[in-house]
């Protein structure tokens, strides 16, 4: 049996990669995944060498305080792809670790497939060097990538975005709001602040706040989505109101879809929003230092995804100085009150569910071009 090494070391890429793990189960392919990964992943039969959870940092300072961690799981990773004989590297998003590893892997002649590719459109372009000399392939997810690539003349495949397959309600809205014990007259209001400790310890103090303000105009069920990452204990102690109760991760697409509102930290929450067509405002906030730091080098002005697939500012962000409960309140209020503001904004995430849309699943394709050059 071939050895494939899988790094999914953030919550979004672990849901990709069991896409594609399940894809290669259903086709009896006979490879073994090990590598980088979550509980999902272990219970449908990926050996976890590393857990994803001791990886998920983020920020530039963030990333220095675990560099001893994060470089002592990447030569864990190459001494046992090498022990191991492993076929092939899957390595899906998490660049500064992924390229670095997959320097490693090239050199060591092992092939090396990349999903989901570094934003170097947003910044950072000189990782397409990297992308050129290390990727045997790189999988890309959206169409306004195809022509970097082409021009860079990098090996790619065009799968189109994961997510139309992964976005699955499996209760109806209504049925769903009654379940919670919501109310006709009450509004739903869905909290995602993040897959990582240090993103909710940033982020969460202000929602609260923001909930708090909320409360005193609206009658509202809130509902704190929690990431598979993120220990439930810690989580609980630090929301402050009682009334507000946490939902597994599971539950996740049903909780979006019964949403009335929803404030979100910026990632891949904010297109699992729009996909299911659910009015949403973009939050963020990392250490001062990263932050200007990193600022530095971006070369785009909208953060979230959703509002670069739109080529506009669709939802709000409140980034860095601006991601404060007083605005945070302001643009949620304005999502509840604000009928035309509301159905601008979900008429422009049904134009990039369209423009998203691709017959074949991603998996497949990944699927079909990873065993068709492992066959040998």
């Amino acid at each position: 049996m071939k050895n494939i090494l899988l790094v999914a070391a953030e919550n979004s890429a672990e849901t990709y990669a069991l896409q594609v793990m399940r894809e290669f189960a259903e086709n009896k392919a006979g490879f073994h995944f090990w590598g980088v990964g979550g509980e999902r992943l272990q219970i449908n039969g990926m050996e976890v060498v590393v857990p994803n959870r001791s990886l998920a940092v983020v920020g530039i300072i963030e990333v220095v305080a675990h560099l001893f961690r994060i470089r002592r799981a990447m030569k864990l990773l190459f001494r046992q792809a090498l022990e191991r004989r492993t076929a092939a590297a899957l390595l899906i998003d998490y660049p500064d670790f992924n390229l670095r590893l997959a320097r490693r892997l090239h050199r060591a002649g092992i092939p090396v497939y990349y999903y989901i590719s570094p934003t170097v459109w947003a910044w950072r372009y000189s990782r397409v060097e990297q992308i050129r000399r290390w990727v045997s392939r790189l999988f890309i997810i959206f169409p306004f990538e195809i022509p970097i690539y082409q021009k860079e003349r990098v090996t790619f495949t065009y799968t189109g975005h994961p997510l139309l397959d992964a976005v699955n309600v499996s209760e109806p809205r209504d049925q769903f709001r009654r379940r919670l014990g919501v109310a006709a007259d009450e509004i739903l209001l869905a909290l995602l602040p993040g897959s990582r400790e240090s993103e909710v310890r940033s982020l969460l103090p202000e929602i609260m706040a923001a909930v708090g303000l909320l409360k005193k105009e609206f009658r509202l069920k809130i509902f704190l989505q929690q990431a598979q990452n993120i220990d439930r204990d810690s989580l609980s102690a630090a929301v402050s109101d009682p009334q507000v109760q946490l939902l597994n991760q599971n539950q996740g697409f049903n909780l979006l879809n019964a949403a009335d509102a929803v404030i979100s930290t910026c990632g891949t929450a904010n297109l699992e929003a729009a996909l299911l067509g659910v009015p949403l405002v973009v939050i963020y906030r990392v250490n001062r230092l990263s932050y200007l730091l990193g600022k530095r080098f971006v070369k785009i002005s909208l953060y979230s995804i959703v509002n670069i697939l739109a080529g506009r500012r669709v939802v709000t962000e409140l980034i860095q100085n601006d991601c404060r409960a007083s605005l945070i309140y302001l643009e949620t209020k304005k999502i509840l009150s604000d009928q035309v503001w509301r159905q601008q904004m979900i008429a422009a995430f049904a134009e990039i569910k369209e423009k998203l849309r691709q017959e074949q699943k991603p998996a497949a394709i990944i699927y079909r071009q990873i065993s068709a050059d492992l066959a040998g």
